[in-house]
């Protein structure tokens, strides 16, 4: 596993342009991330190194959905080295900056969906989401705005090729440590595989036909596929689009049908439609689950794995009970 982990980081690097690195070997990279999720992997693949002053645009427990960038913002992100995002239209703000800005400064742009298998919302099916970026040009894409899930922070594969993707890069900018960065991320895949063996372990204990839950978001596809539940979505993945009275009765209907547990409300999501539904139903409200973002710092799941941990353990003592 080291050495395959360590292959595909060594073949990325080596399709970067060394010309956008030249001159980033003396000092200290400075690197802007859309997301907590992102700063946290950037942080780990190098081991919170002083050669890397890592920085994220959103903070902890905000919607990147509903997110607007202030002047500060837009600040700091011209003044960076590097910039690292998730794509598959997540974050329309930030490439809007992209596209407006003056390339006077040559920076990094990475996309981590950039080449995924990301799951196509409309059919559930998985699909590449595939860009060249090595011009430095922006690339429309051909697909309507999230019409893929971006939610890749509740893959915990989908994070691994994200870490493989952040030290890649991380190496071709500072060549000189890539055996220390190397080793950080492997440390880092090593925590994440105990972290969902373990939880997989606590999850068999529950039946599968108990597994099925329901919530106000649809952003919790990949983390269904990697612990084994079932989840029905009350709206579509903008929190900002109430269903309509006759979608709201389907789902009723769905949700009776399917003999669901338990209802569950999101960090970032919209209370009143999960309690509507929870009243027509009498299905209990399980819990809170973090879903578009980590959690606040003190939640429980103000760190990856963390999150995991908590939207499992919130699932189960509900399922449970």
């Amino acid at each position: 596993m080291k050495n395959v982990a360590r292959k595909f980081i060594s073949l990325i690097a080596l399709s970067l342009t060394p010309a956008c690195f030249a001159n980033t070997t003396q000092h200290t990279i400075k690197v802007q991330t859309s997301l907590p999720y992102i700063m946290e992997l950037a942080k780990e693949v190098s081991c919170d190194s002083k050669s890397f002053d890592i920085r994220t645009i959103i903070d902890l427990g905000v919607d990147p959905h509903t997110f607007h960038m202030t002047p500060k913002n837009r600040i700091d992100l011209a003044k960076s080295d590097a910039v690292i995002y998730i794509g598959a239209d997540l974050e329309t703000w930030l490439l809007k900056i992209r596209k407006n800005k003056n390339d006077t400064k040559k920076q990094v742009w990475l996309e981590l969906s950039n080449g995924m298998n990301l799951k196509k919302l409309d059919d559930d099916k998985e699909t590449t989401h595939s860009h060249t970026h090595s011009d430095g040009e922006e690339h429309h894409h051909e697909h309507n705005h999230l019409e893929y899930d971006p939610h890749i922070w509740q893959s915990p594969e989908l994070t691994k090729v994200a870490l493989n993707k952040i030290a890649a890069t991380f190496i071709s900018m500072k060549p000189n440590e890539k055996s220390a960065i190397e080793k950080c991320t492997q440390n880092y895949m090593q925590k994440i595989d105990q972290a969902v063996l373990t939880l997989k372990k606590d999850i068999q204990n529950l039946p599968e036909d108990k597994r099925v839950i329901a919530t106000n978001h649809d952003a919790l596809g990949y983390f269904a596929e990697a612990f084994g539940f079932k989840i029905l979505s009350i709206t579509g993945l903008s929190d900002e689009a109430a269903p309509t009275p006759e979608e709201l009765k389907k789902i009723i209907v769905k949700i009776k049908n399917q003999n669901v547990k338990a209802i569950f409300l999101e960090s970032t999501g919209n209370m009143r439609n999960i309690k509507t539904v929870a009243h027509e139903t009498g299905v209990e409200i399980g819990g809170e689950l973090y879903t578009d973002s980590l959690g606040a710092k003190g939640s429980h799941a103000d760190t990856i794995i963390s999150m995991w941990q908590t939207n499992v353990k919130t699932i189960l003592n509900a399922l449970k009970s």
